[in-house]
């Protein structure tokens, strides 16, 4: 069993890291997502629980990466993804460090009130690129950022720019 484990909110995660991306090009970037998390997870010595909301169907569907450490879950039925996030953060035992990745309050708060880890979107982006270049900077997981590009969505941050910028 891993010591670490990352639990990350996969479309949330999806939307920070491609702003501007249609529904397609988020559902094409799945996979890529997939794959960044199991070189994570292999330099890390870490495991991955990746979760999607999976609108309209009738139950949850978990599926190991095959190969790696990561697993890959559909939420579904009753469970929505922040809620399926809050079950597995109370269901690991106290000896794994859990690490979430989420830019959803809501799921920011369970975390907290968890006392696990949290990182943001832009900090994992960060973490899979040094991961993918074999470079490991491990301390940074479980800092919480506190600028506010790490706090708001990319539109409302773009619109701040735009307002900090206008000469009026």
């Amino acid at each position: 069993m891993t010591s670490t484990l990352y639990i990350v909110d996969g479309y949330n995660v999806l939307h920070v890291l491609f702003p501007g991306a249609d529904r397609d090009e988020i559902f094409a970037r799945r996979d890529w997502l997939a794959e960044h998390l199991a070189s994570l997870a292999a330099t890390r010595d870490a495991g991955v629980l990746l979760v999607f909301d999976a609108h309209g169907k009738r139950r949850t569907e978990c599926t190991p990466l095959k190969g790696t450490n990561v697993e890959v879950c559909f939420a579904g039925g009753r469970f929505s993804a922040d809620t399926l996030i809050a079950r597995r953060i109370a269901e690991q035992p106290a000896d794994v460090a859990v690490v979430v990745v989420s830019a959803d309050q809501e799921v920011q708060r369970a975390a907290s009130r968890a006392g696990v880890s949290r990182m943001t979107p832009r900090e994992l982006g960060l973490d899979l690129r040094e991961a993918t270049q074999g470079v490991d900077y491990s301390s940074q997981a479980s800092r919480m950022p506190s600028t506010l590009e790490d706090k708001v969505d990319p539109e409302t941050l773009r619109k701040l720019e735009e307002l900090r910028m206008d000469p009026e």
